[in-house]
């Protein structure tokens, strides 16, 4: 529960930040928010969605492989006895290792709202 509440507050301290450097911008206060907004949701989105990829387990499948690989080449076999490294487990056991992040949800969401939020006065700004 912490970490949500810090990062809800260091969510509103970007926001925050993004408004006080859009009013000392030289180009429309409107404009500048709507880019701040934007660029603050596609880094939490891109975040978030990295996150979750890592959390799903989807790089398991590569690292087992690499390792294969490394104790298949004669070099990587002589490496391998001075490092813990290659600990090479049977694919069932690799596979099934996978972590979880608490914060996943939260980033992800209030990514995706202030990209749509962006989205959204950058439309009725334009037309």
């Amino acid at each position: 529960m912490k970490r949500l509440n810090f990062f809800y507050l260091l969510t509103l301290l970007f926001f925050i930040i993004a408004i006080v450097t859009a009013i000392f911008q030289e180009k429309s206060l409107f404009l500048s928010i709507i880019d701040s907004l934007f660029i603050i949701g596609i880094t939490y989105v891109a975040a978030g969605s990295l996150l979750y990829i890592f959390q799903k387990g989807f790089f398991n499948g590569i690292v087992y492989a690499l390792k294969r690989f490394r104790n298949s080449t004669k070099q990587g076999k002589y490496i391998s006895q001075f490092d813990d490294l290659d600990e090479t487990k049977e694919a069932h056991e690799e596979y099934g290792v996978k972590r979880s992040f608490s914060i996943t949800r939260s980033v992800l969401i209030v990514g995706s709202i202030t990209l749509l939020l962006s989205i959204a006065l950058s439309y009725l700004l334009y037309t």
